[in-house]
């Protein structure tokens, strides 16, 4: 296949955080040319950073703020250098147009004109506050394939609902499920899942209206409620409950019907990941790890008894594992057919001789980040190879590309709008 199958397609991404330009990011390695829609007046502090020019030595404090940034140095345009940005808006265009402004709607107007998707994920008031609207532009594009991610979806008690996939989650139950025994709800954390794993289920819908659009010649609305998505995760918990009324309850790392846990391994913060699902499998595990004393005990003599007496035998498992280099343990489980994983951290995953020897990270270099390695798009054809190195677009880099060529504005139609700070590739700085 010498052509991408959305070559050709062009798709305008409205979206913040990390589902809908995840989304967009996918499209773009399916051959998609993806015009990223950004404003300078408006800073995207859940896209491009928390502020456009963060302190230095507030930003240096703050670890977690100050890992955002490539050698944990904000720059001199730290909107450019976000890590969250760099990874999830590869292969994009970016345009500013300032769509509160009649300059602005018109140069959106045309461009949904000359285009085949829109995706969007803000709250539903945000959508329609600034016309982003099905009724608002099927008339402009009849061919137009419109995705609205609005979390709870465009109906309904709770479609102007605010919030981000943690609020979502424990709205649609997930929340509920995890955590330890126990343990209050607030010590589980959150998992933003719901981020996860929309992206996927975007691009299926835009793909499958592209392909009704080819036999019907018309575009049509995609409601994707990322909260509804989510709960398909949890069918059997639904399922449980409506059946016979059995209710889920927060399970740790264990399993309802095996033996499974997380076990600390050699040198700190260390772990590893086991299951065993049978007898055999339990045998195995006690023949890796020298057949401890203790595994005599009748309490441990099969999977069934291990079972009942899980906590007694996950502190004695936890010695056996103790002394193991995580990554050893780890291979002489799988040689033994035991289910086995290291509890791996970046730095981990980046060094793994499996993921190095497959190319799972790759480089991309961007003019204001420097070259780094990124996570690939998860999937490979035998047919194709997805568009990989073009990276994350610094704002506003393909104004003129957007409004000359695409859009048909003049040389001095462009400069007034410059000169009137409609467009442009930086924010201002504070006074």
């Amino acid at each position: 296949m010498s052509e991408l199958p959305l070559a050709g397609i062009r798709v305008i991404d409205i979206t913040v955080v990390w589902s809908g330009p995840s989304a967009c990011r996918m499209l773009a390695a399916l051959g998609a040319e993806v015009i990223r829609i950004e404003s300078i007046h408006h800073f995207p502090a859940t896209s491009r950073g928390q502020v456009p020019y963060p302190d230095p030595a507030a930003t240096a404090a703050a670890v977690g703020a100050a890992a955002a940034y490539p050698g944990k140095d904000p720059g001199p345009d730290p909107y450019n250098r976000f890590g969250p940005f760099l990874a999830t808006n590869q292969g994009k265009h970016s345009v500013t147009m300032e769509l509160d402004t009649p300059e602005g709607t018109a140069a959106f107007h045309r461009l949904v004109g000359c285009s085949d998707v829109l995706v969007e994920n803000n709250a539903r008031g945000a959508g329609d506050g600034l016309g982003i609207t099905w009724p608002a532009l099927r008339p402009l594009n009849s061919r137009l394939v419109m995705v609205r991610m609005a979390p709870l979806g465009l109906d309904g008690p709770y479609a102007n609902a605010l919030g981000y996939g943690a609020h979502f989650e424990a709205l649609t139950g997930i929340g509920a499920l995890r955590g330890h025994p126990g343990a209050a709800r607030e010590d589980a954390g959150s998992t933003y899942h719901m981020d996860d794993v929309a992206p996927q289920g975007v691009v299926f819908a835009v793909l499958a209206a592209l392909m009704q659009r080819e036999r019907t010649g018309a575009g049509q609305l995609i409601e994707f409620p990322q909260g509804e998505f989510l709960m398909q995760g949890i069918g059997d918990a639904f399922v449980a409950e409506s059946m016979n009324g059995e209710s889920y309850s927060p399970q740790g790392n264990r399993h309802p019907a095996w033996v499974q846990g997380i076990y600390p391994c050699r040198g700190e913060d260390q772990w590893i990941a086991l299951t065993i699902r049978d007898d055999a499998e339990w045998a195995a595990l006690l023949a890796v790890t020298g057949h401890p004393a203790w595994a005599d005990d009748p309490r441990f003599a099969s999977l069934t008894a291990c079972r009942a007496h899980q906590d007694e035998l996950d502190p004695l498992l936890a010695q056996c594992t103790a002394g193991w280099a995580k990554r050893a343990l780890f291979l002489a489980l799988q040689q033994a057919g035991v289910p086995a994983g290291p509890v791996m951290d970046e730095a981990d995953a980046y060094a793994d001789p499996h993921f190095e020897q497959r190319q799972t990270f790759r480089p991309v270099t961007n003019p204001a980040a420097g070259t780094h390695m990124y996570p690939g798009l998860g999937v490979r054809w035998s047919g194709m190879t997805p568009a990989w190195g073009r990276s994350s677009p610094l704002v506003g880099q393909d104004n003129e590309y957007v409004y000359k060529k695409l859009l048909g504005y003049s040389d001095a139609e462009y400069d007034d709008l410059a000169a009137a700070g409609l467009i442009g590739t930086s924010y201002p700085r504070p006074a």
